[in-house]
């Protein structure tokens, strides 16, 4: 079992992938980590596979999942996260917006017993540098409210793309979660607190990176309409059938 796994979705990432796979690989390298990065590959009809298997010629500690149809981000994450072996297991979004040095912060989370944690851009501290566009700080804000409302009370940032979590706390979670998409990240948050794992928000640095694949207009209409599925299976009890054996989910203060 690795030190740490890195899951990274890819979704026709040609452009973007090659500076972060640098970055991620470079670090986790130079702090010794024992360690694997996981691309999965989401129906890309770009380079994106050649780019990922170019790279691992030349670095180990790569792997690649591909499929040929684009199944949507909540899917890729979740085939990395359930395929990966790391004691910690972090997803890290393919442009690169939070730098892999973050993942320092949530690992002393996990230390401290969280089960699960969370980059946050909208946690105030003055100590980090958030560089995002005003018009898509305004829709994030909103729908946080929305989903705040209906499923993740105190939770500011459920969207940011850089998430890390036990190994145990990942098998439980990914292993129930269904959504494909974007609201992706609602689900498995929410579906950690019906399972009885900590979450702990932690500031990072974050700076926007061109070639989003986000549609503001249509894509937050979706996610809504996810969000109020997600509350619904709740309601009818999906996410509750767990054992409740797990010393790391009564102990919040072990150490991972």
């Amino acid at each position: 079992m690795s030190e740490i796994s890195v899951v990274i979705p890819a979704y026709n990432e040609q452009k973007r992938l090659p500076s972060t796979l640098q970055s991620v690989h470079g670090y986790l390298t130079s702090k010794n980590y024992d360690f694997e990065i996981i691309i999965v590959n989401d129906g890309s009809s770009d380079g994106t596979v050649d780019t990922v298997q170019e790279f691992a010629k030349h670095h180990e500690g790569v792997r690649l999942i591909s499929y040929t149809q684009n199944q949507g981000k909540g899917y890729a994450v979740r085939q990395g996260m359930l395929a990966a072996n790391g004691d910690k297991v972090l997803f890290n979004d393919a442009d690169g917006s939070s730098p892999i040095y973050e993942l320092e912060k949530l690992s002393a989370s996990l230390q401290k017993g969280f089960g699960v944690a969370i980059g946050s851009r909208a946690k105030q501290d003055a100590s980090r540098t958030v560089n995002a566009l005003a018009y898509r700080k305004f829709m994030g804000n909103f729908f946080n409210f929305i989903v705040q409302s209906l499923l993740l009370k105190g939770i500011q940032d459920s969207q940011c793309g850089f998430k890390m979590f036990t190994h145990e706390a990942t098998q439980s979670i990914f292993s129930v979660a269904k959504e494909n998409g974007f609201a992706f990240d609602v689900e498995i948050l929410h579906v950690a607190r019906m399972r009885g794992y900590k979450i702990d928000e932690v500031p990072i640095n974050w700076t926007n990176v061109d070639g989003s694949k986000v549609n503001l207009v249509l894509d937050s209409s979706k996610m809504f309409m996810d969000v109020v599925k997600i509350k619904l299976r709740s309601l009818f009890g999906a996410y509750r059938a767990v054992a409740t054996s797990s010393s790391e989910k009564k102990s919040p203060t072990r150490v991972s």
